[in-house]
């Protein structure tokens, strides 16, 4: 059989199943060898999974908008209530911590879509170009079409486009975890000046009044992290799943392509790896480790009430003190969905969980 005979039945063959072809292939259906499934698999996973949470994001954060409102106002009468210079130093220094935490996400941002967007431009691809999906003028994102991209202006409105969702789900990732760190280290601020107020309780000639303010300021403090963790409980479940998941994937990604003997190493790849998982280890590390700054802070109100001079009270004031130092040996957290709290052990434990199962894949790929 000649190669004409070869390429005519191909066509023939192709046009006899595209029709099944279509309705298979887009649940996923249509039978593909390994390592193209396995491949086409990864890269989906990589590309919608993060789409998907930024999806969520949005949602939840819409929804809880009204939840969202007391937070701030919170925020605003803490900053504009009389305060000593001491507790002003303290917000400020959170309040820096926060901002640096903002303009760190916005450079990475900034960077990312650089190397994502700007850099193709200039033939300077970022990421792995494959035969599977990418044609002749590669897109940012690598996925299916059910068009030619590379005619005009079909590429240039599929890069605009692609271009456009990429900086919004960027904007939309990075403010809205910044938000929330602005309103964890707020809380563990005031925490903090909290049990500064309470270290001289006891000293108090105006006992019941001062007692009567600070049961009043923990409860609103209470109720502040109660509304945090209303507003951002349900994202914070799929931000845990999703770092699970996604950093199990670009952490075998990333082995992959350095120990990858087969091809040199190229630095534009490693450098997009890179990127996804250090920007998967900065955001979840610093969700976890708000989580145990409050909790660490609740400990030391604790602390300091235990700590006081109550048997310089009389009696009865001595007394007053047993409910507060009650509700203060419960120290309130940030969770999950309300199930897995926010802490270092537990950002320790899905380090654990991922490194396992990226040992795992590289142990089936082998």
């Amino acid at each position: 059989m000649d190669a004409s005979e070869y390429y005519s039945g191909y066509r023939d063959f192709v046009w006899a199943v595209e029709l099944n072809r279509f309705g298979l292939e887009l649940v996923g259906l249509w039978p593909k060898t390994n390592e193209v499934a396995k491949d086409n698999y990864a890269s989906d996973l990589r590309i919608t999974l993060p789409l998907m949470v930024v999806s969520l994001k949005l949602v939840i954060i819409r929804w809880k908008r009204t939840a969202l409102l007391p937070i701030v106002k919170m925020m605003a009468e803490d900053w504009m209530a009389p305060k000593v210079d001491a507790e002003r130093d303290v917000m400020v220094k959170r309040a820096r911590t926060a901002r640096l935490i903002v303009i760190c996400g916005y450079v990475l941002m900034t960077f990312s879509f650089t190397g994502v967007i700007v850099l193709p431009c200039f033939d300077l691809p970022f990421r792995r170009l494959t035969n599977l999906t990418d044609r002749d003028r590669p897109l940012p994102l690598q996925t299916y079409y059910f068009y030619d991209t590379d005619k005009s202006p079909q590429f240039e409105l599929t890069f605009l486009i692609q271009a456009a969702t990429i900086f919004f789900a960027a904007i939309t990732y990075t403010s809205v975890d910044a938000f929330l760190g602005l309103a964890i280290l707020h809380i563990c601020g005031q925490l903090e000046n909290f049990r500064r107020r309470l270290s001289s309780l006891a000293s108090r000639k105006d006992f019941d009044c001062a007692l009567r303010n600070s049961v009043i300021a923990h409860l609103r403090l209470i109720r502040f992290a109660d509304k945090i963790e209303d507003a951002f409980a349900l994202m914070m479940l799929g931000l845990v799943f999703y770092f699970a998941i996604v950093f199990c994937l670009y952490g075998f990604l990333l082995l992959s392509v350095i120990t990858d003997a087969e091809n040199d190493v190229s630095l534009s790849r490693v450098s997009y790896v890179m990127v996804g998982v250090v920007t998967l280890l900065v955001h979840t590390f610093l969700y976890c480790g708000a989580g145990e700054i409050i909790a660490e802070q609740c400990e030391a109100i604790y602390r300091a009430l235990c700590d006081l001079d109550w048997y310089k009270l009389e009696s009865r004031e001595a007394r007053s003190l047993t409910l507060l130092i009650i509700r203060a040996s419960e120290p309130f957290r940030i969770t999950a969905g309300k199930i897995i709290p926010l802490t270092m052990t537990t950002f320790c434990s899905l380090l654990k969980t991922s490194a396992g199962y990226i040992s795992f894949l590289l142990a089936k790929r082998d």
